[in-house]
């Protein structure tokens, strides 16, 4: 009569033993990743480190003249650039990090196999349609972000539709020119310039046709946007920078008396970029 009892006895101790082991493997996780985290970004505060383990998103700006280069690993093209964009005097830069630990599929590749899984990953744009963000016009409601996404042939015809590009081979640098029209800027032509190393791959995006507001009022001036989206590759995860800069503008501007918060409207954009990133690192198919 005994025998019922102990066998769910053992089961659930079973049970216990299994979670033991599972928070024991995300502490030890945790343990690994703080150092290497504070290794790379030495100037950056322990909270933030903390922050960053637990998977959330660490951000900041020149506004106020505050500083930006502690959000970005020493030695990289993503700490050259927060730098030059934290010595600006006309406009003013927005950034975020974020760190993912690698998924199933990324993590048993090799640091070369991997970096050429990431940069394939970044480059599937076309994913990017749908996507939503936070719309406070919205009533702080979801709303969707990107509506249309395509590769073009050149920096003038939007006719020619390519697909999203995908490489054998890593190379050092690559551009491409893109149309895509966002919910609140309408239709915009972008060049994408990429730089790769062997743990460090680093895009800047910039506009090559001017952003309107109702599709008439120019809000940011051709060649006056620049973001930079970066991954810098750790041994148990990705850290993931983000950096806007606009030029010669006020963080908010009016137009016919509507105001138009344009750090705002790109720190919401920045989240969904990272949520989009994320969701394509953790996809089973690897391109």
């Amino acid at each position: 009569m005994k025998m019922p009892i102990d066998i769910w006895s053992y089961m659930y101790k079973k049970k216990k033993f299994v979670a033991f082991l599972f928070i024991l493997v995300c502490f030890i996780a945790n343990l690994v990743a703080e150092p290497e985290l504070q290794s790379i970004l030495p100037q950056l505060s322990g909270n933030s480190i903390q922050l960053l383990q637990n998977g959330e998103m660490v951000s900041g700006s020149t506004l106020n003249n505050g500083t930006i280069t502690q959000f970005a690993p020493k030695n990289s093209k993503a700490y050259e650039q927060a730098q030059a964009s934290q010595q600006k005097q006309n406009g003013f830069s927005l950034v975020s990090i974020r760190y993912i630990p690698y998924p199933d599929n990324l993590k048993d590749l090799t640091v070369p196999r991997r970096q050429l899984v990431l940069f394939n990953k970044i480059r599937a744009l076309s994913t990017q349609i749908g996507i939503t963000y936070i719309s406070h016009r919205a009533g702080d409601k979801p709303k969707v972000l990107i509506e249309k996404c395509w590769y073009l042939a050149d920096d003038t015809n939007l006719n020619n539709h390519l697909p999203d590009p995908v490489v054998t081979k890593l190379p050092l640098t690559a551009e491409n020119f893109v149309y895509q029209k966002d919910s609140t800027f309408g239709g915009n032509r972008y060049d994408y310039r990429y730089a790769n190393s062997e743990r460090e791959i680093f895009v800047e995006i910039k506009n090559i046709s001017a952003l309107k507001v109702f599709g008439l009022f120019p809000a940011v001036s051709k060649g006056k946007l620049v973001m930079n989206l970066a991954t810098y590759q750790l041994d148990e995860g990705i850290l993931v920078f983000s950096l806007t800069t606009i030029e010669d503008k006020d963080p908010k501007i009016s137009v016919l008396g509507y105001t138009v918060d344009l750090s705002s409207a790109f720190k919401r954009r920045i989240t969904a970029l990272q949520q989009w990133f994320e969701k394509q690192l953790y996809a089973d198919e690897i391109k």
